[in-house]
């Protein structure tokens, strides 16, 4: 069974990143909309929060050492191929909210879901978010995106008021323009516990 590795992004995984959403959300959505979905994330993330974003690779044991393939740059083949992109978070650390760090976009392989693989990429983001200073992570989610919104309450977020509520979760009406509405997630993030003297 293949392991994954964990690192820092770079400027150039955008490719593979634009690759991987438009292959990974390809079962939920026509091809147009897994475009539109992948315009969210611009070059200009990796190119300004590489340092605070994060990848995660397939890597092959001995027994699949050259008996994966078919993906292409984003894990697009049949089944995430040994080295291909397994995983990405895309998060940075806000300049206007110094005690704030934010998370933008997050992608797992598909038939990595549901594995600990999302939870892993966002305890590490905590992890270096508490290291710089940080007291709070804030995440926005649709409404819609029912599994999203499970995942964020397990990872101890919880939503801000809004202006209704869609099945007991406050969202905010228009938030990111004309209908489109979002839940405003925010976490508490502990401190690290203090040197002995």
């Amino acid at each position: 069974m293949a392991h994954l590795t964990f690192r820092q992004a770079r400027e150039e995984d955008h490719a593979a990143i634009v690759a991987s959403i438009q292959t990974w959300w390809g079962e939920t959505r026509t091809p147009e909309e897994a475009r539109e979905l992948s315009l969210l994330l611009p070059r200009l993330f990796l190119q300004h929060f590489a340092a605070t974003s994060l990848i995660v690779e397939r890597r092959p044991d001995a027994e699949e050492s050259g008996a994966a393939g078919g993906a292409g740059p984003g894990g697009a083949g049949p089944g995430a191929a040994a080295g291909a992109l397994a995983g990405f978070l895309v998060g940075f650390h806000s300049p206007d909210r110094p005690g704030t760090a934010y998370i933008h976009f997050v992608g797992v392989h598909p038939e990595l879901r549901h594995q600990g693989v999302a939870r892993q990429l966002y305890e590490r983001f905590f992890a270096r978010a508490v290291a710089a200073g940080r007291q709070e992570v804030r995440s926005i989610v649709s409404p819609a995106n029912k599994p999203s919104i499970a995942f964020h309450h397990s990872m101890g977020f919880r939503p801000e008021g809004g202006d209704y509520e869609s099945d007991g979760v406050p969202v905010h009406r228009d938030y990111d323009g004309p209908g489109h509405d979002r839940i405003s997630f925010r976490r508490v993030l502990s401190a690290p516990p203090a040197p002995e003297a």
